[in-house]
């Protein structure tokens, strides 16, 4: 098994070549093939305890030779387990509606490393990526040693706030990588602090409590600037509150101070600042009606500098568009996409498919990211599946499929699994099994749903 693993990590030594397969410039991919030369799975494990041990630390001292590009433009910072992404997209969604140049930055991307970076509906250029490499590279190399060598996250994260600032952004929306406290992008200082559904992931980094999770994702909350959260466990809702009262932040959540009801045509959105608003969000999924109420609280958080109309918010709801989550790529047979890397995502997932999708059969293709919750997610949709294919992105840090096959041994003995383990032949075999009334569910980790679209663009041009 340790040979496999070896046989895939030089496979993606180059995880450029492998996730950015639509980018021939080689100029361009020398660049990001050095921004991934960071990644702390070609550290020693010492050199990672230091990564993590200063991370803060370190960002500050490379934002610093850049001249503290993140304290150029305002921007909203959004944390949280599950629906972050989501969020950030419907906040930014409404802001370019509303005609503001808005900056996005998300991680991690589906296809192309620069729909990281976003400003209106466009991602960041090539061309871009390769004028703000130069000073980049001079400010990584005036970060004492002392510090610890940088990791991926953090120089992508330092060239995107770059970008902004070079590009004079309105306002940008930026989601966590992890966590929050002591991530990359907490140095922005955001005018609104936003915090999605906590969960458990990530617990060898943020803790295996709740408590400690949320600790951790509460770090984004400023003194005495506005925070919104979504709905939260109460644990979880407890520790936010505490933080929130130790900064003298407003802390407004949904559940309270905002929530929202069915309507006949999607959701009403009430408030207790007598606010009343109807919309239909585009996205799929019940969860969704969350997000864009938590969304639409932190635009009423903006609202003194950068109004948003409700008709504005009303029509980039309905029309946000964002890959990747429960995205319907086919309907004969149905073909859906869904990054549910954790159980509680998976959960949201399965609820989806008793409500918003009707099929026969359902074919799963998951391929996981180590270190995930594997029984969780399994757990969560392999006992619905009448076959399950096991497989695994190209993504340096990839499950091997033989490894989960023993836990889908244990959550569905009686299901049928099979392992393939190249991406692209687990899909195809999907197709070819599921009749047109069945549903192929591609799932388990955000690398394998990109590889799934970039097949797809290959197969359906």
């Amino acid at each position: 098994m340790e040979v496999a693993k070896q046989q895939r990590a030089s496979l993606c030594s180059h995880e450029s070549l492998a996730l950015d397969e639509f980018e021939p410039d080689p100029s361009y991919r020398a660049v990001l093939d050095r921004i991934w030369s960071f990644s702390e799975r070609r550290r020693s494990p010492g050199e990672m305890a230091t990564q993590r041990a200063v991370k803060l630390e370190r960002m500050q001292a490379l934002l610093a030779g850049l001249g503290h590009p993140q304290l150029t433009f305002p921007s909203v910072l959004v944390a949280g387990t599950k629906g972050k992404g989501s969020t950030v997209a419907m906040i930014h969604a409404c802001l370019v509606a509303a005609g503001y140049a808005a900056g996005r930055y998300t991680s991690p991307h589906l296809l192309n490393w620069r729909e990281r970076t976003v400003i209106k509906a466009t991602p960041i250029s090539t061309d871009s990526v390769l004028a703000l490499a130069q000073p980049v590279r001079d400010a990584i190399a005036r970060v004492p040693e002392t510090l610890g060598p940088l990791t991926t996250f953090e120089v992508g994260t330092a060239l995107t706030f770059l970008y902004f600032a070079t590009e004079h952004v309105d306002i940008a929306v930026v989601e966590v990588g992890t966590g929050g406290r002591f991530d990359a992008t907490n140095l922005v200082e955001p005018l609104v602090s936003v915090i999605a559904p906590v969960s458990y992931d990530h617990t060898q980094t943020l803790g295996a409590t709740l408590t400690s999770i949320a600790w951790h994702k509460a770090g984004i909350l400023r003194w005495r600037r506005p925070a919104v959260s979504a709905p939260q466990t109460d644990e979880a809702e407890q520790v936010i509150a505490r933080e929130s009262r130790l900064l003298q932040a407003p802390l407004e959540t949904v559940g309270r101070e905002w929530r929202w009801s069915p309507s006949r045509t999607g959701i009403r959105i009430v408030s207790t600042h007598a606010e009343t608003l109807n919309v239909e969000p585009g996205l799929i999924g019940a969860h969704q009606n969350d997000n864009a109420t938590t969304a639409v609280a932190a635009l009423h958080a903006l609202r003194d500098r950068f109004p948003v109309g409700q008709d504005v918010i009303a029509t980039a709801l309905k029309s946000v568009d964002w890959p990747g989550r429960l995205q319907v790529l086919r309907r004969e047979p149905l073909v859906v996409v869904d990054g549910a890397h954790n159980a509680a995502s998976a959960e949201v997932v399965s609820r989806a498919l008793d409500h918003d999708f009707h099929f026969e059969r359902l074919h799963l293709v998951v391929g996981l990211t180590e270190g995930k919750d594997a029984l969780g997610v399994l757990t969560a949709l392999v006992p619905r599946a009448h076959t399950v294919y096991l497989t695994q992105s190209r993504h340096e840090r990839s499950a091997l499929p033989d490894e989960l096959r023993r836990v889908v041994g244990e959550v569905a003995p009686q299901t049928e699994v099979r392992v393939v383990a190249d991406a692209s032949a687990a899909f195809e075999a999907a197709l070819a099994t599921a009749n047109a009334r069945d549903l192929v569910l591609v799932t388990g980790s955000l690398f394998l749903v990109g590889e799934a679209l970039a097949w797809w663009r290959r197969v359906h041009p």
